[in-house]
This record gives C-alpha cells, sequence and structure tokens, in this order.
C-alpha cells in the first residue's frame, strides 16, 4: 500500500463526478455535511450540503432522510474528510437508498493510526483483535516490553507498528477476510462517543442499553510509515464513528483523533477515499474514487 498524502484541514468543497444520477463530492475536514445540529457551537459554519445545493438546486428539492438534505444519501463527521454522494433525482434517490440498505452500497476508507495499549473504554472486551488474525500474536506486539499486570500508559514498544503490520498482511495475503465486528452504545460525557461489544459477550444488565444489530468494518490493505499503520478498510453498513471506534477497539486509534485516543494533530487522519454502488436504473457497477491532494 503507497503512502496517502491527507488533505490539509479545511478548503473548498471539490465535485468530483458529476452524472445525470448522482453528484459525488469531496468533503474537507473541518466542515459538516449536513447543516449543523441544533446545539452546535457555531451554528454558522459552512456545510457541504448547502454548498451543494447553490450549485445544483435540484438536490435541494429531492425529499429525503430529513427535512433540509434534500438528495444527501449519507454523513461523514466533521473532521473526515473525502467523497460524499448525493442523489440528483427522485429516482435515483429511491434507488441508491434501497442499494445501501440491501448492503450493495460500499464506503472505503483510508486512514493512519498509531498503536496504543489502551483499547476503547467502555466496550466488552475493552481490547480485542480483528477477525482472522491470531489474537494471542495481536496482543503480545501491543503489551511487548511491558511488565506483566503493569497499569497504566499506552505507548507501545518500538516496533508494534512493523508487527502488527505483518500480522495483517500475512492474513490478507492468505486470502482470510480481517475485519472488526461489533454491537455499539453511546458512551461517555453527554453520549460523545460509541462503545463496542463483541456479538458474544456477556453484557449482564447493561445489554439493554447495546444496539441490537452489529456493524462489520473490512480491513482491505496496509502499509507502514515509520511508527504508525496506514490502512485501508471498506462497509456496506455504517454506524456512528464506526471506523474510528473498532480501529481504537483493536489498539489501533486514528492519528488526530483525541475522542478515541489518538491524540491532537493537525486534523483527523481518516478520508473517504472510494464509493462503489449500483448505477439506478440498470445496475452497472459504479466506482468513484477521491486520491486525497491533488
Amino acid at each position: 500500500m503507497s503512502s496517502f498524502d491527507f488533505p490539509t484541514r479545511g478548503g473548498d468543497p471539490r465535485v468530483v463526478r458529476a452524472d445525470p444520477d448522482f453528484l459525488a463530492v469531496s468533503k474537507p475536514a473541518g466542515m459538516h455535511t449536513a447543516p449543523a445540529p441544533a446545539g452546535d457551537p457555531d451554528p454558522s459554519s459552512p456545510d457541504l450540503a448547502s454548498w451543494v445545493f447553490e450549485r445544483y438546486p435540484e438536490i435541494r428539492g429531492i425529499r429525503g432522510r430529513d427535512r433540509g438534505e434534500g438528495g444527501l444519501l449519507h454523513r461523514l463527521d466533521r473532521e473526515t474528510s473525502g467523497l460524499v454522494l448525493f442523489a440528483r433525482t427522485e429516482e435515483s434517490f429511491r434507488a441508491l437508498s434501497a442499494a445501501a440498505a440491501s448492503g450493495l452500497f460500499r464506503k472505503d476508507y483510508i486512514l493512519r493510526a498509531r498503536p496504543s495499549r489502551s483499547g476503547l473504554p467502555g466496550s466488552r472486551p475493552v481490547r480485542t483483535a480483528p477477525g482472522g488474525v491470531d489474537p494471542e500474536a495481536w496482543a503480545a506486539w501491543l503489551d511487548r516490553g511491558t511488565p506483566p499486570g503493569a497499569l497504566g500508559g499506552t505507548d507501545c514498544a518500538p516496533g508494534a507498528a512493523e508487527g502488527l503490520r505483518g500480522i495483517l498482511a500475512g492474513a490478507l495475503e492468505s486470502g482470510r477476510p480481517v475485519f472488526v465486528e461489533s454491537r455499539f452504545r453511546p458512551f461517555g460525557p453527554g453520549a460523545a462517543r460509541v462503545a463496542c461489544a463483541a456479538a458474544d459477550a456477556d453484557l449482564g444488565r447493561s445489554r439493554g442499553d447495546w444496539g441490537l444489530e452489529t456493524y462489520r468494518t473490512d480491513i482491505l490493505e496496509t502499509g507502514r510509515t515509520g511508527s504508525v499503520l496506514e490502512v485501508r478498510v471498506s462497509l456496506t453498513r455504517g454506524f456512528r464513528h464506526q471506523v474510528r471506534a473498532h480501529l481504537a477497539w483493536i489498539g489501533l486509534p486514528l492519528e488526530g483523533d483525541g475522542l478515541y485516543g489518538g491524540g491532537e494533530g493537525e486534523r483527523l487522519a481518516l478520508h473517504a477515499a472510494a464509493l462503489d454502488f449500483p448505477r439506478p436504473g440498470t445496475g452497472e457497477r459504479i466506482r468513484v474514487e477521491d486520491r486525497g491532494v491533488q
């Protein structure tokens, strides 16, 4: 996997593909996808949907999921950059929404993560390994050099990134699916975060706090840059903060993600790099890619 240049935070959106059925736009990090929700500290901040509506007014008139969203088909977190898809007709909105509900709408992300021992607070278990790899080998690299039973500290020993990359690459090269899958629940002050639970976790009295559905993030490719990992992942059904929470849960919090243990940085190292979906009316597979820095 070649190194990826994440776009700098801010700047203007960019139309990646304009089609009679849809519009694919690259959103910069730091911009809301839709108008700011009630209670936002900066309700006048620009949003992608409004930017699109000014240039493609037919998209505003589509009866979308929520008032004021028009043909917007999905969202990205404010600090995530990359591709967002809008329908340009009522018919294409219905068809693309149905495709997403049927698991036929795939989103690929590129991320950069630094190994950490901490896992994801509130989760069951607090830390796990991705499916498809040896969980003991995974944990050994995260905890290497740490005395048994030691408390505190999240830093991993030098070489952890290379060791974890080797585990992922070996599993992928052998043809095994590598993935993270969980249920979610809101967690932390103001429910600002989410926590993960394995499908077979004993949730005890808190079982009612957890959603019934499971969500899966597939790991497709990995590379290493210094002491960090670059990873390409995909999903067909998304939950709030899914990629960020899933990666933190396996000990790979994203760089610049203070909410999930990745520390502060210039920007959240998460970019929506590709969309793959069936064309309304024909079913022809369409793939749109955004390679970041132009």
